[in-house]
């Protein structure tokens, strides 16, 4: 009995390696999908705006009552200034996560880069976005620096006890 019961450990354990780690989280529901796509497409918008060099339309990304750290009239007079200066940026992003989101918040923290034809505007770091959405838009309501190695986990108001 002992040699069976040992074989039955051993094939289990070696079942339990090959997998890598086993997941006791509840699956992610269709919604959850549709608003987590939703927020990468937000990310889409800014990269879209930092290609084209377009001022406008990288301001019209944060919502109209921002006021930390910046106005929405200071983020459209810093977008200006950039897109004159630079022509353009890659916005390219290293690491993104959705720490919590609802269907109308979200909270992100993103590390990210942007690259300039003439590399005297590029920028990064990583920050903490707050993100709201209002009339069926994405925005950020606002942002912060954080430390790169600071750890969150996801949590989602679609939770279930």
């Amino acid at each position: 009995m002992r040699t069976g019961a040992a074989a039955v450990l051993l094939i289990l354990s070696q079942f339990v390696c090959g997998c890598g780690y086993i997941s006791f989280a509840r699956p992610v529901t269709q919604d959850e999908t549709i608003v987590q796509e939703e927020i990468k497409g937000f990310y889409n918008k800014i990269q879209e705006a930092f290609a084209s060099g377009n001022a406008d339309g990288l301001t019209a990304l944060f919502a109209p009552s921002i006021t930390h750290p910046m106005t929405h009239d200071q983020i459209g007079a810093w977008s200006q200034k950039f897109f004159t200066d630079h022509k353009n940026g890659h916005f390219r992003i290293d690491k993104f996560s959705i720490d919590n989101f609802s269907y109308i918040n979200a909270t992100v923290t993103v590390t990210y880069k942007v690259e300039t034809p003439d590399h005297a505007g590029e920028f990064g770091g990583t920050e903490r976005d707050t993100l709201m959405k209002d009339h069926g838009q994405w925005y950020v309501a606002a942002w912060d620096k954080v430390d790169p190695n600071e750890k969150s986990g996801i949590e989602t108001i679609f939770s279930h006890p």
